[in-house]
């Protein structure tokens, strides 16, 4: 460990602040110097030895730890203690040696000074074999360089000696090809067969070189090829010779067990599609399948969040439910009113376990992980098993959520609503996000846990008591860790990223302290690109940087903007800001009419995703009450022109959801949907709907 003495020009860490030490002063004050605003403060010293104890202050040793590296000890980060008794015995007889030195303090470490003191040294403590003068001095300069740290003095034997082969280049050669043509493959060859092989092809050599007057290549010993196989990644030896999956049973580390011992110990994350078509809350007409990534604590076995969207598999779902997980749902009962028990679940993950999705192997995705402290394990493939927990929930999902069965837990519930999933398995995007918080909530989670035999809810209630979740320092450093992550260079236009300019004064003061290294770190948010997070190498925290052009960038999301570009470039030779603002706003004329027009398919949940229908929060609309005289009833059915808004759609969010489809009438002149109303349901009076012809 290296000794720190307080001396001038010693740099320290106070509070957030650096210092220098400037001079010890009579009084026995130590006199420190601001290196940010360049003032002086005397402090004494028995204060700055509490300030460092208390872990307030710190010392900035990089003089010392530069001189480490250029020693290039292969022991600097090493405990001594642990070393092999003969080099710690050899290094505590050098130190005899040095610190005898350095107690005389000589004027000059010459042959004339140093050569007494070894012959010294060398009878008290009976050395046989004392060092050089000049050994002395290459032992005194690494103690000194080190900040007197001990293990600068333990030998480095392992460096010494020819580490070059002996062997013939040409003979390194056909060994090396021997080794991989015949022993890294499936047939597992064994040593002897790579000797013959090596001896095959040096008899050809030697024949060619015969013929040309050459020296012929000496065929190496049997050990030696036996030593060349020693020296091979075992791991990658294996993957070549067994398989990926043989080579990780027998050398990936062994990680948590699938049985943890409290909560949020293990969280396992994974996709899937629901077994149901989500159509429009106005006209109800079929958008697609949805995607649902969940989050499931395994010890508990409560879901933790979820994100459904028609977003395929990726970073941005995966993160967009880790961060649903992590966060309170203090929105549950003012957007859910039917939900009936709470939803407390919340905290960071200890480790999380997800398959082997190529979203779950970005850059992004594994830093954000470490920088919120979570562990990765990827669940080893057909192997369902080792991820019981989320496996065993997207059953229930199943099974239960649309089954239509008598006595199934939902049936009851899809009844009330006059619902058959067999038949008319359709619901609106709203509608599907209070299905699924009634099931989380009020079914899955209070179930029975398999093992523990009590309410899923139940367990995780009692057993954070004892093991209160770990929390982020803050909603903004959870918002930057989610983002996703590039590098971009800063410059005084600001930062580019994806044809967008961001900048603003907190940038250029950053451009003007990082002018030697001006390509940082950006995270952004894939649903957002109004704002960038800018990473400040100074102090390691993210600058939040608006683009130039919010009014083009306002809530928009990363597809959005492509699909923008790719129309402006078919509009114009030069992408501007003018082109993409035009190329919006026609694609969201074009979106919003063809909208109501198309039907079930990919084209339709393209265009849910432009028109921003995903959210694991989505706030359900606020519906208009209805007047008194919409409860009056008619027999005639009703007419609602194409274009405007149902009336039948404000009752309910969920109650619209669960009507069938409406049935188009012949073509006329404006376009009539004609919608059947069962004698029971509420029905409007035909001078109470207001048609305009389309546009």
């Amino acid at each position: 460990m290296t000794r720190i003495q307080l001396k001038k020009g010693l740099r320290l860490l106070l509070q957030g602040r650096e210092y220098t030490i400037e001079q010890r002063l009579p009084t026995g004050e130590i006199q420190l110097r601001n290196l940010l605003t360049n003032t002086c403060s005397n402090l004494k010293e028995v204060v700055l030895t509490q300030l460092l104890f208390q872990g307030e202050l710190q010392f900035l040793s990089e003089d010392s730890s530069r001189a480490k590296q250029q020693n290039g000890t292969r022991y600097s980060s090493t405990d001594f203690t642990e070393l092999p008794p003969a080099l710690r015995e050899e290094a505590k007889r050098r130190y005899s040696y040095v610190s005898r030195v350095l107690e005389s303090t000589p004027n000059k470490r010459t042959a004339t000074t140093l050569e007494p003191i070894i012959s010294l040294v060398s009878r008290e403590i009976k050395d046989s074999q004392p060092p050089s003068w000049l050994t002395l001095y290459r032992w005194l300069k690494n103690y000194s360089s080190s900040g007197e740290d001990i293990r600068s003095l333990v030998p480095l034997h392992s460096a010494k000696g020819n580490r070059q082969s002996r062997l013939n280049p040409e003979v390194q050669q056909i060994l090396k090809n021997a080794i991989d043509q015949v022993y890294l493959n499936t047939t597992q060859a064994e040593g002897t067969d790579v000797y013959d092989r090596v001896i095959i092809e040096i008899n050809q050599s030697n024949r060619l070189r015969e013929a040309l007057g050459q020296e012929k290549l000496a065929i190496p010993n049997i050990t030696t090829i036996y030593r060349a196989l020693a020296k091979l990644d075992p791991h990658q030896t294996a993957i070549a010779r067994y398989g990926r999956r043989i080579a990780g049973s027998m050398y990936d580390p062994i990680k948590l067990g699938p049985r943890p011992t409290r909560p949020l110990e293990r969280v396992e994350i994974d996709h899937t599609k629901l077994p149901l078509f989500v159509v429009d809350t106005e006209t109800r007409l079929p958008i697609g399948t949805p995607w649902l990534t969940s989050a499931v604590d395994k010890y508990s076995g409560v879901n933790l969040g979820y994100y459904a969207s028609f977003e395929p598999p990726s970073y941005l779902s995966v993160m967009q439910c880790l961060s649903h997980a992590i966060r309170p749902k203090n929105y549950l009962h003012s957007q859910y009113p039917n939900v009936e028990n709470d939803w407390d679940t919340y905290g960071l993950p200890e480790v999380i376990v997800v398959d082997n999705g190529k979203e779950f192997y970005s850059t992004s995705f594994e830093d954000a992980c470490l920088s919120l402290g979570i562990v990765i394990q990827y669940s080893p493939p057909k192997m369902p098993w080792y991820k019981s927990a989320i496996e065993r929930y997207f059953g229930a999902l199943n099974t239960q959520l649309l089954s239509h069965q008598p006595g199934k837990t939902f049936a009851k519930f899809m009844q009330q609503y006059d619902y058959d999933p067999s038949r008319n398995a359709v619901v609106s995007f709203e509608a599907l996000q209070e299905i699924l918080h009634l099931f989380v909530v009020d079914i899955y989670n209070q179930s029975s846990h398999p093992q523990l035999k009590s309410p899923r809810q139940q367990v995780w209630s009692k057993s954070i008591a004892s093991f209160p979740p770990a929390l982020p320092p803050s909603m903004t450093e959870l918002k930057v860790l989610i983002g996703a992550t590039i590098e971009r260079t800063i410059t005084r236009r600001g930062i580019e990223f994806e044809g967008l300019i961001y900048n603003s004064s907190q940038l250029a003061r950053l451009l003007s302290e990082v002018q030697q290294s001006p390509r940082t770190k950006v995270k952004y948010d894939p649903t957002d690109l109004s704002s960038v997070y800018v990473l400040d190498s100074s102090n390691y925290q993210f600058l939040e940087v608006p683009a130039l052009h919010i009014e083009y960038t306002e809530g928009l999301t990363l597809w959005q903007d492509k699909v923008v570009k790719q129309l402006a470039r078919i509009e114009a030779d030069k992408v501007d800001i003018v082109a993409l603002a035009l190329a919006k706003e026609k694609i969201q004329r074009i979106v919003e009419r063809e909208w109501k027009q198309s039907k079930r398919g990919k084209t339709r949940q393209s265009m849910a995703r432009w028109l921003g229908i995903e959210s694991s929060e989505s706030t359900l609309k606020t519906s208009e009450k209805l007047s008194p005289k919409l409860s009056q009833t008619m027999d005639s059915p009703v007419e609602v022109v194409s274009g405007q808004p149902s009336s039948l759609s404000e009752i309910s969010n969920l109650d619209s959801a669960l009507v069938t489809s409406p049935i188009l009438t012949e073509p006329t002149d404006i376009h009539q949907i004609q919608f059947q109303v069962e004698p029971s349901s509420i029905q409007l009076k035909t001078d109470e709907v207001k048609a305009d012809s389309p546009t």
